[in-house]
């Protein structure tokens, strides 16, 4: 546990005593971390009030009997998932006499997005009411850390009547909400979910009769753990031994609440953004076995006090006891099964020992486990040899297996970065009111304290020619003395040096040096030549440390790699260099400059006379860029399809037999462990052929293991996503009925005929897949279309990208997609390639 310091958490404004009404102004959807300030302007007067979250609000389960749908919140650049509601503040119900109406005027603003005209056309007293109920069936008091006074979260029960209303027409998605299946939700089919609230309060209300329920959480359970001079229980035991007091609790409670709020407690989802403040990348593959070791409940979410003790567990300095022991084997038992396997074993034996962890110590790593599974232990359960919690605590308790003690642990203290972050906090607290639109503006994200971060200066100055080329580089002056502290950033400027900047002798920069100067004479398709024929031993120098650095890559990304825009999508290469390099001169010559983002959705080998040259070209442009560039795996990134078609053979032709042959393989096995598909701005889903039947959620996707030399037979959702293909409705039903199939029946995928492997998928699977991950939309490659590109279904959702030009002889484009989300666009972008053969 190595994480760098956190950036500064973001402002926090005071609340003041103003108490509007509720108005279409003060529904923003699901927006943790508060709505810190809210501003109404009716055409008379204009009230304006700041909030600080906690706050008074109403939360709505809007459920509709007719299709079983309900409604939950669309945040713009995150697929967030919880349940919609309106903000009001009321300081105390019972005072009130208004707060039914006001949650009725918060549902009406749901249900119109804030559509004043239909609001009041549905408030007629001779119009129907659009829903039969709206009943409240939770009522949750929490204290504010702030005040020490208590908030209200009011939860309401709405059922749509299902009558036909010309006026009000249910479950259509607008700005703020969308519809999701009930059972979707109640399966755990629906990804993302900031609280479990939504499907706690869904299962309350499918119950009948429904029943009120009232909560209250005090800063006196906060500190129930809190330690005394002699410890209670175990639970006091381990935050004593991490020296905290009263005020570390408050201050986690505070930064907790204001992080998860109208939630109250944290999903994975809200963990992972909750643990980037203290330096983690989302992407942490540390962060899924940190949350199973937080999650001594074992119920899917963490509660305030899960939270703390899990923090507390890894301080520095806390006492290696009993709590840390299971602790550390909850992390380690990452398929919480309350028993460790070898290979979860293995894992933690590896980072017992790092000294151990090169592939050339592998039998050493096999030696010690073997040693230390004796020393604590194993048992038999269902065929396979593991070991349980009971006897590793109690092997380590009797000094029989050593050497745990450093491992979970982080190398600062995290309380003591919450309570500089909190000091931080406090002196930038000001008073001032903005409009609505600066709100908007200024909360775009999820939780602006996890949101906000430091600008870090770059370690060198560039210059560029008149072609974009850079032709000198320096350290920008005293930097390396005055302000570089964190090892972080001296790996930064060795990165510069090594690859990015130092044009004449890093592998990369050399690699995309010599296919430049390569291309000019690399032949004709019908006697293609091959980039260093001559000198295969620089070349096998060069494709070793290419190799290597991907390999370090690639160790760290997801099966399903986030990426924001702006961003190119650029579909199928298939060995063809001139494209390829006539897109550098287009979108990317600045190398490593680059402004946008680039996914390459596979298929760069096979069929072109130059893969070697395009794989090598891209792993180099991969290593220079490695935060902007994403490589997905093919389908053509399989050996078995490779010896069918042409990548193995041009190797062996070009390189001769031995060395072919190790290019070949060395170059799989980076092919090994692409990335199976992606996504942009949390809206697109790319992949190289389509969705998996396999799987319904992205987090099954990145279960998949990092590895698959044989993705058919290690794991069919690689494989479907690899392979599949769109296809319209009506071709999808006459298949159906040439094999006698109902097609209502088939869930939307059918045997894909036409490759003989995978499934053909039509625009129902589609739309469910999308939807179950906060989607919208696809793009993926895999297809030939004669202009470059293909839309499919009535509305576009899934779009085909081919960007190689005369494929295999044929008359097609290339083309490749721009992703704009400051444009809100998706732009076709097709290369003046077709006239040049």
């Amino acid at each position: 546990m190595h994480p760098p310091p956190p950036p500064p958490t973001t402002t926090t404004k005071d609340r003041n005593d103003t108490k509007p009404s509720l108005s279409v102004a003060n529904f923003y959807g699901l927006q943790p971390e508060g709505l810190k300030n809210t501003q109404h302007e009716s055409s008379s007067t204009t009230t304006a009030a700041t909030t600080t979250s906690p706050y008074d609000c109403y939360v709505f389960v809007i459920y509709c009997p007719n299709h079983r749908k309900v409604a939950i919140s669309k945040p713009d650049d995150r697929p967030i998932v919880w349940l919609p509601f309106t903000t009001s503040l009321i300081t105390s119900i019972i005072d009130d006499y208004h707060y039914t109406d006001n949650a009725y005027n918060g549902v009406m603003i749901i249900l119109t997005d804030n559509n004043e005209n239909q609001m009041k056309i549905l408030r007629q007293q001779n119009h129907p009411q659009p829903f039969n109920q709206c009943q409240c069936i939770e009522i949750f008091r929490l204290q504010s850390p702030q005040t020490s006074k208590f908030v209200v979260r009011q939860t309401y029960f709405v059922e749509l009547n299902g009558s036909s209303n010309q006026q009000f027409v249910c479950c259509q998605d607008n700005k703020h909400v969308k519809w999701i299946a009930v059972d979707e939700l109640l399966n755990n089919y629906v990804a993302n979910l900031w609280g479990p609230e939504l499907i706690q309060f869904l299962r309350q209300s499918m119950k009948k009769p429904i029943l009120q329920q009232i909560q209250e959480y005090s800063l006196e359970k906060a500190y129930h753990f809190l330690p005394r001079e002699v410890p209670r229980n175990i639970e006091e035991s381990i935050l004593r031994s991490a020296r905290l007091t009263e005020k570390d609790v408050e201050r986690l409670y505070t930064d907790f609440v204001e992080h998860c709020y109208p939630s109250t407690y944290q999903t994975f989802e809200s963990f992972r953004c909750y643990m980037e403040k203290f330096g983690f990348n989302r992407r942490d593959c540390r962060l899924n076995s940190l949350f199973n070791a937080f999650n001594f409940k074992n119920n899917g979410f963490l509660s305030f006090h899960e939270l703390l003790l899990g923090l507390a567990t890894i301080e520095p300095d806390t006492v290696h006891g009993e709590w840390r022991v299971r602790f550390i084997f909850r992390y380690y038992n990452n398929n919480c099964t309350g028993n460790l396997d070898m290979n979860e074993f293995q894992k933690m034996i590896s980072d017992m020992n790092p000294g151990l962890s090169s592939s050339s110590s592998a039998e050493s790593i096999d030696l010690k486990m073997k040693q230390s599974a004796n020393e604590i232990g194993t048992k038999i359960v269902n065929g396979k040899t593991v070991i349980t919690c009971d006897d590793f605590v109690l092997a380590i308790g009797q000094h029989r297996f050593r050497g745990t003690s450093s491992l979970c642990r982080s190398t600062k203290s995290l309380f003591l970065q919450i309570s500089r972050a909190m000091a931080a906090k406090a002196l930038k607290k000001s008073d001032k009111f903005h409009n609505i639109e600066s709100i908007i503006d200024q909360f775009q994200g999820i939780c602006l304290n996890c949101k906000e971060k430091q600008y870090r200066l770059a370690c060198h100055s560039i210059k560029l020619d008149s072609n974009g080329s850079i032709i000198d580089v320096s350290q920008i002056i005293n930097y390396h003395n005055n302000q570089l502290k964190s090892p972080e950033e001296l790996a930064a400027i060795n990165y510069s040096n090594e690859f990015q900047f130092n044009m004449e002798s890093s592998a990369p920069n050399l690699m995309i040096k010599l296919i430049r100067e390569f291309h000019p004479n690399k032949g004709t398709n019908k006697k293609p030549n091959g980039l260093l024929e001559n000198d295969k031993e620089l070349l096998w120098k060069l494709i070793t440390a290419l190799c290597n650095d991907m390999n370090r890559l690639l160790d760290h990304e997801d099966r399903c790699v986030r990426i924001l825009s702006p961003c190119y999508v650029i579909g199928d290469i298939h060995g063809n260099l001139d494209d390829l390099l006539t897109m550098e001169q287009v979108l990317w010559k600045r190398i490593p400059c680059v402004g946008s983002n680039f996914l390459f959705l596979g298929d760069y080998v096979d069929r072109g006379q130059w893969s070697v040259e395009c794989c090598l070209y891209l792993m180099a442009f991969k290593i220079l860029c490695p935060n902007k560039v994403t490589m997905l795996r093919g389908n053509h990134e399989v050996r078995s399809l490779q010896i069918f078609y042409s990548y193995k053979k041009e190797c062996l032709r070009k390189y001769g037999e031995t060395m072919g042959e190790k290019i070949w393989e060395i170059t799989n096995q980076i092919f090994d462990k692409l990335p199976i598909s992606a996504t942009i701005d949390g809206t697109i889903f790319c992949s190289h052929g389509g969705i998996p039947k396999s799987a319904k959620t992205l987090q099954e996707i990145n279960q998949i293991p990092r590895k698959l030399p044989e993705p058919e037979k290690e794991s069919p959702i690689a494989w479907e996503i690899l392979w599949s293909d769109p296809c319209h409705q009506q071709q999808f039903i006459e298949m159906c009925n040439f094999f006698d199939i109902d097609h209502h029946d088939t869930n939307g995928y059918l045997n894909n005929i036409r490759r003989g492997t995978a499934y053909h998928f039509n625009e129902f699977a589609t739309t469910k897949f999308l939807a179950n991950n906060g989607l919208t939309k696809m793009i993926r490659g895999h297809e030939v279309p004669q202009q470059g590109y293909q839309f499919h279904f009535n509305d576009g959702k899934c779009l085909t990208i081919f960007s190689s030009s005369h494929y295999c002889g044929n008359q097609n484009h290339c083309a490749l997609v721009l992703i704009d989300q400051q444009q809100q666009i998706v732009r076709i972008i097709r290369l003046d390639t077709y006239n040049k053969f």
